[in-house]
């Protein structure tokens, strides 16, 4: 019989799993709104045919359950973050001949845990990419800034971008140059970057360039402008992740420490914890111990990209 205190602990782990989960998605419809009074989307009969209706699919779902974008070029096929997925569940059935527990608990568990593993994946591959475009927006932005300054159009700065920038942001840069001159406005493409990255320094430039174009001004002083605040924005999180770097090491000893004096004990003296492996009360106190340390590690990770989030 599973105690009191733990299902009222668990049920209150997930009420403040949804209460974040909504807070985040509010920010980011908040954000959203804030770029459709900047950007008013155009009328849907003078889209060009290559429009992507995202949010119509079918899939939408499953792309949120898994944690999976679309429109993003991917370093590890799908196939093989879904093959991991299962790995890991095979890898909770596999250890529950072990345990012992009921085939219901181990099967929710094992899914739970493959789902985690496969959003883990495709959300460190979103952080990794969005991480490399962040730190080559101001060079990219610098780039434009320069060829609008030479006399050439916005166009072409675009393209001098596709052309002299190294991989990721020459491919997303390669992209909105394609749909311009499909007849895109170059703002829209500019915006869909950040609706495949979700790095929000591209809704900036977005708005910078939809509010030159369609009200006049400088172009150049203004992209200047944005070059130095993100730049700025750059150094100021290269710092905080340094000065959080302490606190990264010691949320990794704390989450090993447990597993490395597990093992020195078990080698020391083995008779010490077969309670953990052959009685039942010790396989459940076992189980949870993982449990606890695993959702710990998670919690202090979000925590720290809480407070080091430009």
């Amino acid at each position: 019989m599973i105690p009191q205190s733990v299902i009222l602990t668990v049920l209150a782990l997930l009420l403040c799993a949804i209460a974040v989960s909504l807070w985040l998605d509010a920010r980011e419809r908040r954000m959203d709104r804030q770029l459709t009074t900047a950007l008013p989307a155009s009328h849907p009969a003078s889209l060009i045919s290559i429009r992507r209706l995202e949010t119509g699919s079918r899939l939408t779902f499953f792309h949120r359950l898994a944690n999976y974008n679309a429109g993003m070029a991917y370093a590890w096929h799908p196939a093989y973050v879904l093959f991991a997925g299962f790995l890991a569940a095979a890898a909770v059935l596999y250890a529950n001949r072990l345990f012992g527990f009921s085939i219901l608990t181990v099967s929710i568990a094992a899914a739970l845990v493959g789902l985690m593993v496969v959003r883990g994946l495709f959300g460190w591959q979103q952080r990794r990419l969005a991480n490399q475009l962040f730190r080559q927006l101001p060079d990219a932005i610098q780039l434009v800034t320069s060829t609008v300054r030479s006399g050439l159009p916005v166009n072409e700065a675009l393209r001098a971008v596709a052309r002299e920038m190294p991989q990721p942001i020459q491919g997303h840069f390669a992209i909105v140059c394609s749909e311009v001159s499909l007849g895109r406005p170059a703002d829209e493409a500019v915006e869909a970057v950040y609706h495949r990255t979700q790095v929000a320094e591209f809704a900036m430039f977005a708005v910078t360039l939809a509010v030159q174009l369609k009200s006049g001004g400088s172009l150049a002083e203004t992209l200047q402008t944005l070059g130095d605040t993100v730049t700025q924005r750059v150094a100021l999180a290269a710092r905080a992740k340094a000065l959080a770097g302490e606190v990264i090491f010691s949320s990794r000893a704390l989450t090993c420490a447990p597993f490395i004096i597990g093992g020195l004990l078990y080698l020391a003296a083995p008779q010490s914890l077969d309670m953990l492996f052959y009685d039942p009360l010790g396989n459940k106190l076992l189980g949870y111990a993982i449990g606890s340390v695993v959702l710990g590690h998670f919690v202090i990770r979000w925590m720290i990209s809480r407070e080091t989030a430009i």
